[in-house]
């Protein structure tokens, strides 16, 4: 179904008259273009390639997707989400086409258009299903952003995927090389025009007239084959009894044939067609409804079929004669006519078509209709009430040029819109390097809302809405200086804001909402202070239920998670993740909160050792969130990636994915996450065997000289774990010993078990082999209730060492250690030596946590919940061995779709790859 804002009329194909000039030689060259990538008609107004298309796509067998393109489709996002709703409109083997593609575009946050579309060229390639796709009226689209992206999709085309674009002037992409290449069929106008014997059946058998040879042929000579000019012709003479006299004086050009429609078109029909035809000349489609609106003609169904019956230049644009469009030209000339006999009708009918799209819920068509009034404060007054809805639909450059639109005295008396300007160029433009022409702009903006806000005259602004601005103003430098505190990893000046922050009532809309809760959480967050980061979140998310906000409970959820995972809390993290993804899937999937459940499931996994469960979350993660360069969730991402490709003795693997994390990263220039990329290098370089690179960081890195700080905590393990390499305890336990005092002085479990995993490993190394086993058992109670395992056996052979002490009857005895300890610390040991058989070439079912697991002595248990019927299909799949683009071919959907019920698959049955899952599904007889 589309969307709320998407009219299923731009992309229905138009329907074929009953009567229509049939034109086989052009009809049999759209034909043969099929194999080229690029079919281009390009000729001007009139010339019958809307007809011409919509013929050989009614007749075509093969699918065809149409959509018809405005103005209005000018924003990057709106346009490709109405070329997948065609797509998808086509049939049903595209039916769902593009999800991902169009979740990227609607995202809050800007979408980079190139990944949208590299997903859905992957798609659209892995269903192989032939399709044309028609693109009309395409010299409307003038947004340079629209070419270079139809472009890209050109460059890329899939060998099914055939594009028409019909156009009255060429677009401006890269057809010299097209035709270097081969690659393009062109039509213009010469191809279009009617031939003699082409123009003669086009008067006797469509227009109905009777003309001798010599008549038909000076007729196509004064029109030179011009259909709109023969049919507004053929129309004229209906009326005149010496045709031949009229056709003698037909002369001139086509403004000649456009004054003419005025005496001989309009003239002579009644005054009720003539001020229907005029006052509904404003719209570019009309239905019945919005005609009467305009008009006050209660049977304007039936005037519409009347008028269309008459041939004058009404065109159906679906089947059963709802909606209808004017023949561009012959609107043109109404639209003349209208401007020179009636002006002052002019900013009414446009201002009650705005009104009529305003109560339809169609914000576009609704502005486009209020700017053609030339009213700015009615504008104004319609774009206050779309504000939060392009943003929830990421349509953030169409709020900007909207009101980009308006005067400056109108943003005065509108500072709402000027600060949602403001807030919107933010989101776009974060750093303060971007756009810094339009830097001025903002100052301007913001002069004006606070030269108004410090107006004496009370009566300017209501108590309430000076308040409300206030806010804003303090939110949006906040956010400013945030964003530069946030990239910078500048702990006090971001807790400074937050304490400024930290008293601003919440009463705003949803947009401005997300921003003060997610400040605290970011603030907290990198100052390492987690449990007044939940009890605030969780404070916001009581009020926020309460008011059934469930975007903000949404990036409330992502927040809870994040500090439950640093606190060590991964069972009920877990359970918020559910929460959350319940929560994402009734929200429509936008990004980036549809990556959230995908990057938080990767990070549980991996510590549970799912490392394939992992895996395919974090590569679920970065391609939702790689081309809106989301940097938290794609950073989180990448190291959980690295780590498990480490794990699983993939090195290759683990350096291409450290380096494009350090690609990004660059690119986005934010030193935040050096931290964690250079750790993820030094891991790699001591897996690697290559100490020197590891002792040369080590040596040269500002970590060892600085007072700690938590956004930095996993370089200051790395380089712990250097100093281990080197044989080096002394300084390497010195680091984890301030460490751990400053992890366990906020209750930060999850780095207190981290930075425990590795005092073990040096103190046993180091000899002190009775201090190890005393911080083991510290350990091994804190991991032991949320199943801790990666973080054992990333320790290495100290670890192991110390584990196989710990077991000894002696010492368990002496200490009296519990028997789930016991079990914990043996279900450890046989993790390790499981992969370590594994590393060795040896294939066996491995072992993961025993958070979602079973140990060998227990009974099987029951599913946390059941499999989905498709779920069972692609479990069925897996057990034939079929990978996963055989069961996206098999089962109709997309690679990122298989690749969703896979992991899923693996989460609910506990297991590590796809041979466990098998294993484990026959285990609980699902096969």
């Amino acid at each position: 179904m589309p969307g709320p804002d998407l009219l299923v009329t731009k992309f229905t194909i138009p329907p074929v008259r009953s009567v229509l000039l049939q034109r086989s030689h052009l009809l049999t060259v759209l034909d043969q273009s099929r194999s080229f990538p690029l079919t281009l008609l390009s000729a001007s107004a009139g010339f019958g390639k809307t007809t011409l298309l919509s013929a050989w796509a009614n007749q075509s067998t093969s699918q065809v997707a149409w959509l018809t393109l405005d103005e209005q489709d000018n924003d990057p996002t709106r346009f490709w989400a109405y070329v997948i709703a065609a797509l998808r409109h086509s049939g049903y083997r595209l039916s769902t086409v593009g999800e991902a593609a169009l979740a990227m575009l609607q995202s809050p946050q800007p979408p980079l258009l190139t990944g949208a579309l590299t997903s859905l060229i992957n798609e659209l390639a892995a269903l192989r299903q032939e399709t044309a796709l028609i693109l009309d009226d395409y010299h409307l689209i003038s947004e340079q952003t629209i070419h270079e992206s139809l472009q890209f999709l050109l460059d890329h085309l899939p060998p099914c995927l055939h594009l028409l674009l019909a156009s009255r002037g060429d677009p401006p992409l890269a057809l010299s090389r097209l035709r270097a290449r081969g690659q393009v069929v062109e039509i213009r106008d010469t191809d279009l025009r009617l031939s003699g014997e082409e123009a003669a059946s086009f008067l006797t058998q469509v227009m109905g007239l009777a003309l001798s040879e010599e008549d038909m042929r000076r007729l196509e000579t004064r029109t030179e084959g011009w259909i709109a000019g023969l049919q507004l012709a053929a129309l004229s003479m209906r009326r005149h009894t010496d045709v031949s006299a009229f056709i003698q004086a037909f002369t001139g050009s086509h403004r000649f044939i456009l004054d003419y429609v005025q005496e001989e078109i309009l003239e002579p029909l009644p005054q009720v067609q003539q001020r229907f035809l005029l006052h509904t000349s404003v719209l570019d489609r009309m239905n019945a409804d919005l005609c009467q609106a305009l008009t006050g003609e209660q049977a304007s169904q039936q005037m519409l079929e009347s008028l269309e019956r008459a041939n004058l230049f009404l065109i159906p644009l679906d089947e059963e004669r709802h909606w209808y469009r004017f023949h561009t030209l012959f609107r043109e000339v109404l639209l003349a006519r209208l401007q020179a006999t009636q002006p002052e009708q002019v900013a009414r009918l446009h201002r009650e078509a705005a009104l009529w799209y305003q109560h339809q819920q169609w914000p576009h068509e609704a502005i486009l209709h209020a700017l053609a009034t030339q009213d700015f404060l009615f504008v104004a007054e319609l774009l206050e009430g779309y504000v939060e809805r392009l943003y929830l639909q990421g349509e953030l450059k169409t709020l900007l040029a909207w009101i980009k639109l308006l005067p400056q005295e109108v943003l005065r008396a509108h500072p709402r819109l000027a600060t949602s300007y403001m807030f919107a160029f933010n989101l776009l433009f974060p750093f303060s390097q971007q756009q810094q022409e339009e830097r001025a702009y903002l100052h301007q903006l913001q002069e004006g809302v606070e030269v108004l806000l410090q107006s004496e005259d009370q009566t300017t602004l209501p108590e309430a809405e000076r308040d409300r601005l206030h806010r804003r103003i303090m939110i949006l430098k906040a956010w400013n200086l945030g964003a530069r505190a946030l990239s910078d990893g500048n702990v006090e000046q971001l807790n400074s804001l937050v304490q400024q922050m930290q008293h601003l009532s919440l009463d705003d809309d949803t947009m401005w909402k997300l921003l003060s809760p997610g400040s605290f959480a970011m603030a907290y967050r990198l100052a390492g202070n987690f449990p007044p980061m939940v009890a605030a979140l969780q404070e916001s998310r009581k009020s926020t239920r309460m008011t059934q906000n469930r975007y903000l409970e949404a990036q409330i959820l992502w927040g809870l998670i994040v500090a439950l995972i640093a606190l060590g809390q991964l069972r009920q993290a877990h359970d918020r993740c559910q929460e959350l993804q319940l929560l994402v899937t009734s929200l429509g999937g936008p990004l980036p909160v549809a990556a959230y459940p995908d990057v938080f499931q990767a990070q549980l996994a991996y510590a549970w050792n799912q490392l394939e469960v992992a895996k395919n979350a974090a590569e679920m993660a970065i391609e939702k969130t790689a081309p809106l360069q989301y940097m938290d969730i794609l950073m989180m991402a990448y190291e959980v990636l690295v780590r498990v490709c480490i794990a699983q003795g993939d090195l290759t693997g683990a350096e291409q994915a450290v380096r494009e994390m350090e690609r990004v990263n660059q690119s986005a220039g934010i030193p935040l996450f050096r931290p964690s990329i250079e750790s993820l290098w030094v891991h790699l370089w001591l897996v690697q065997g290559d100490l020197t690179r590891a002792v040369d960081w080590a040596e040269h890195t500002p970590y060892r000289q600085e007072v700690l700080v938590y956004s930095r905590e996993i370089a200051y393990l790395a380089l712990v774990r250097v100093y281990l390499a080197k044989l080096q305890y002394t300084p390497a336990l010195q680091l984890l010993t301030a460490l751990l005092s400053s992890a366990e002085q906020v209750s930060r479990v999850g780095s207190v078990i981290a930075i425990l995993a590795l005092q073990v490993a040096a103190l046993q190394a180091s000899g002190a082999t009775q201090e190890a086993l005393r911080v083991l058992l510290h350990l091994l109670t804190l991991a032991e209730p949320e199943g801790y395992l990666r973080v054992f056996l990333d320790a290495g052979e100290p670890m192991h060492q110390a584990l196989q002490a710990f077991l000894e009857t002696s010492h368990m005895q002496k200490h009296g250690v519990s028997p789930a300890l016991v079990s914990y610390a043996q279900t450890l040991l046989d993790a390790e030596a499981l992969e370590q058989r594994q590393k060795a070439g040896e294939k066996s079912i491995p072992i993961v946590s025993t958070s979602l697991s079973h140990t060998p002595s227990q009974a099987v248990p029951p599913l946390p919940e059941p499999l989905t019927p498709r779920e069972q299909e692609v479990l069925r799949l897996l057990a034939q061995g079929a990978s996963n683009q055989d069961i996206a071919n098999q089962l109709v959907v997309s690679l990122t779709t298989v690749k969703k019920h896979v992991g899923s698959l693996l989460l609910k049955l506990a297991a590590e790859n796809r041979t466990h899952a098998v294993a484990r599904a026959r285990e609980l007889s699902l096969l």
